[in-house]
């Protein structure tokens, strides 16, 4: 059966293109969180599957968190001097995902007569507060950097390698 979907649908494509950037790039920062947290619990592989069976399961704020406590525990041994900026890197990735939660957890509509698209979304607690905000196409690109960052600056957290954003290869 071919189901051929319309372009621009249900939001303008370039909308879905980054969209689209920030969930492949989210899902590399959840990879590069997972191998963190295997090489911070002194495992050799890329990703021995001891970890993996510990962070199979786990949702991101608990890998989060558990990334958070080996940082914080082998920087106090003192052996592991690099990881003096953990709490800036991890506190930029708890940033990014709230950002990308906005887009992905809640519901994006388009306006064919403004031209708007709008996230729509509830909070309820203690009190109905329902929300529209506008959404550009800028802010969605910024998303994407900002994703494309936080994992740059957890690889150098953790291997001490420091690599230049994709915008600064492209020059």
């Amino acid at each position: 059966m071919d189901r051929q979907l319309p372009d621009d649908w249900p939001l303008p494509s370039q909308y879905l293109t980054e969209l689209g950037r920030i969930t492949t790039l989210f899902g590399s920062l959840e990879s590069a969180v997972n191998i963190s947290i295997s090489k911070l619990a002194g495992y050799q592989g890329v990703l021995d599957w001891r970890s993996a069976v510990v962070t199979a399961h786990a949702n991101f704020k608990q890998r989060i968190d558990i990334l958070e406590t080996l940082c914080h525990e082998l920087h106090d041994e003192g052996n592991y001097h690099h990881l003096k900026s953990y709490k800036k890197v991890l506190e930029n990735i708890k940033q990014v995902q709230l950002k990308r939660n906005r887009y992905m957890h809640n519901a994006l509509s388009f306006d064919s007569e403004s031209g708007d698209v709008a996230s729509s979304s509830l909070s309820a607690r203690g009190k109905l507060l329902p929300r529209v905000d506008r959404v550009t196409i800028e802010e969605l690109r910024e998303l994407s950097a900002q994703v494309h960052l936080a994992m740059l600056n957890l690889h150098e957290l953790i291997t001490q390698k420091k690599y230049p954003p994709v915008w600064e290869n492209n020059n």
